[in-house]
């Protein structure tokens, strides 16, 4: 079976959000299991050669964006074990030599160029695909025109997968008549006056994947469906939720190199402590004896930032240490988490970095006693995932992933081997310094039960082994109609 992905994101080469460690961790695992898989990407200028195993130069080949024929090149390399393409395209615009990934005015016909080059390139190959597995909206313009104008290349399915449908692809007819698709061909992309590429991916989409299967209901509704529900509702027969996996190559605290102490999930409870407290003491804060929350995400209303402040008031004021690792594109958000920065300056239980930095969320996930993720909707969530993984106990909103993987450690409903964090239902302060009153009781008045709740986390698989089994049946399930 030859799985080819279409994708913005690939870790380590070029990382955003979580996108790039799906990326990353489903090829390996479906690569291990003996598929031919191939990774198409934009070659973005700040990628590093280094990172480039077998580089070589495929084909120079043209693409039209109107009447013009712009010149491409294919590049070919190996990165994490998995086969990648690396499409440089020499647009006069540069659009996608700008020094990072998103935030352009242009980023829709950018990434609709990047549709149109990736089929010029399948047509010249010719050769057969079983699976073209699409992710998100900067990938979405492939189906209608795969569907609409490359009819010949040989494609047996398109699958979808949504990781986060807030961010649909807005753009005009003219965007999109471009790459030479007319009118009577976009039908399926209006809403309004406007167009949306993955409503258009959704309705030419042999299946749809969320990436959790609570997040594949909640998109039918309106809260969660940011305008598509009713289109997802329409193709509801398509849809599934698969849960993402991390990366245990990437993600390993016993062998993890930005770690000053290893520890492992078969560890006795006394030394992995010890490990997390060595941890601590790296990161300077001189209070590695009192309880640390913490959180490692992007400042975007959906994550909660208000929230994370109110988190960050009151486990202070409980004594506790709180750390924040994170940025945003939002320019009024960061200023003002830039201002809480230098109120808290000199605080000796407040970290706040506001940049983001790998090395650092690979120490932080070690050294933290519980990670809070506050999110107003989370469609799969890594980090509570590797939170876990790492003996951190995580608290979290139930929605989404954080509902189908964080147990609440008073839920009667779950399996006590099964409950390993602290769940609230609103997205508000109150509920959350409930929760955060929870962890603190249980932390500092009942150590046997916190340390199981760290115990039931580290021994979770949270693989790609599983998600990879899922993908490979529905993949199965299109490629037999």
């Amino acid at each position: 079976m030859r799985i080819v992905h279409i994708t913005a994101e690939f870790a380590p080469l070029a990382k955003s959000g979580g996108l790039g460690d799906v990326l990353v961790g489903l090829c390996r695992e479906l690569t291990l299991q003996g598929k031919e898989v191939e990774v198409i990407m934009p070659k973005y200028d700040f990628i590093s050669p280094h990172l480039l195993a077998h580089l070589r130069q495929e084909i120079d080949f043209t693409a039209p964006e109107w009447e013009h024929k712009i010149a491409n090149t294919m590049w070919s390399a190996e990165v994490e074990d998995c086969h990648l393409h690396l499409l440089e395209m020499r647009h006069p615009k540069n659009y996608f030599h700008r020094g990072r990934i998103y935030g352009f005015e242009d980023d829709v016909p950018r990434f609709i160029y990047f549709a149109r080059a990736i089929l010029e390139y399948l047509k010249i190959s010719s050769k057969p695909i079983d699976i073209l597995h699409l992710h998100d909206w900067h990938a979405a313009a492939l189906a209608p025109l795969l569907r609409e104008i490359y009819r010949e290349i040989p494609v047996k399915a398109i699958v979808l997968s949504i990781h986060n449908l807030e961010y649909q692809g807005q753009c005009s007819v003219h965007d999109l008549a471009a790459i030479g698709l007319q009118k009577e061909q976009i039908t399926h992309l209006q809403t309004g006056s406007h167009y949306n590429l993955l409503k258009g991916a959704i309705h030419y989409a042999d299946a749809i994947a969320a990436v959790s299967p609570t997040y594949a209901q909640e998109i039918l509704t309106p809260e969660y469906g940011f305008g598509l529900d009713e289109t997802l509702r329409k193709h509801k027969n398509k849809l599934t939720g698969i849960l993402n996996g991390i990366d245990m190559k990437l993600w390993d605290p016993s062998s993890d190199p930005a770690l000053a102490a290893h520890y492992s999930a078969s560890n006795p409870i006394p030394k992995i402590l010890a490990a997390k407290k060595t941890n601590k003491k790296r990161l300077n804060l001189k209070n590695d004896d009192a309880p640390w929350f913490g959180a490692i995400t992007r400042l975007v209303p959906q994550k909660g930032p208000k929230l994370l402040e109110a988190a960050l008031k009151e486990v202070i004021h409980q004594n506790g240490v709180f750390v924040l690792l994170g940025s945003s594109p939002i320019p009024e958000i960061q200023h003002h988490f830039e201002a809480l920065k230098k109120t808290y300056a000199d605080h000796p239980q407040v970290l706040l970095h506001l940049d983001y930095d790998e090395t650092l969320a690979h120490q932080l996930y070690a050294a933290l006693d519980f990670l809070i993720v506050p999110s107003h909707f989370e469609p799969c969530g890594l980090t509570q995932l590797i939170a876990m993984h790492y003996g951190t106990v995580p608290i979290v909103r139930s929605t989404g992933g954080l509902k189908d993987t964080v147990f609440d450690c008073d839920d009667p409903r779950a399996p006590k081997e099964k409950r390993n964090g602290f769940v609230f239902s609103e997205p508000k302060p109150e509920p959350l310094i409930a929760a955060i009153h929870r962890a603190l009781k249980n932390h500092q008045t009942n150590p046997a039960a916190h340390q199981l709740l760290i115990k039931n986390g580290m021994l979770t698989d949270f693989s790609w082994k599983k998600p990879a089994k899922e993908y490979l049946a529905l993949y199965a399930q299109v490629t037999r109609k």
